[in-house]
């Protein structure tokens, strides 16, 4: 089998919309994809913006260039956004960029329902909901196995994105798991243009 083979072969299985012409082309595709959504997102807005560490923006860059899902894209696009925001306290891009990149789409999917239901906003609680509830909604909407809720909870759990109840039949989103969807969820100048 030729390199050539192997590449018709990867361009085959990869879930991606656009047809493949390198490797290297790939990823240049992706990262300007989500670069430019960035931009767009910063001119439209008129926001401000500050520098960031040439470290972060590489992580941006290599990162997010294996990313051909446009939800996870839209995600890389914002968290860049809000990473060179001028405004936005938060200036630990750099652990969420890695959170991010090992995150599936159904982990992610999870954190967000979990934020949707166990987070009042503009109160300092978090409330506990049911692992049940959870599953059921995972199983039916994400199409997840049994064996995939296991994996993606203990792999939320190990990288303390979530917390579950002592009897382990309810969870709530973490306080990091917070912060990070907060970041890849609205742009920050959206949030305070209000």
């Amino acid at each position: 089998m030729s390199i050539q083979d192997n590449f018709k072969f990867l361009e085959h299985v990869a879930e991606t919309e656009r047809k493949i012409q390198s490797f290297d082309n790939w990823q240049q595709i992706n990262s300007h994809t989500i670069i430019t959504m960035a931009r767009k997102f910063l001119v439209e807005h008129q926001i401000s913006v500050r520098k960031i560490p040439l470290k972060t923006i590489h992580a941006f860059i290599t990162d997010s260039a294996l990313e051909s899902l446009k939800i996870q894209q839209q995600r890389w696009a914002i968290l860049f956004a809000n990473a060179v925001t001028f405004s936005n306290p938060c200036q630990q891009h750099l652990t969420l960029v890695k959170i991010l990149r090992d995150a599936s789409l159904e982990e992610v999917e999870i954190l967000h329902y979990l934020k949707k239901h166990s987070f009042i906003e503009f109160e300092t609680s978090r409330i506990w909901v049911p692992v049940l509830g959870m599953e059921q909604w995972a199983i039916r909407e994400l199409d997840c196995s049994g064996i995939d809720i296991e994996i993606i909870l203990e792999n939320l759990m190990m990288k303390r994105l979530i917390e579950l109840s002592p009897s382990h039949e309810e969870m709530r989103i973490a306080p990091l798991g917070m912060h990070f969807i907060m970041e890849c969820e609205v742009p920050y100048g959206v949030k305070n243009q209000t």
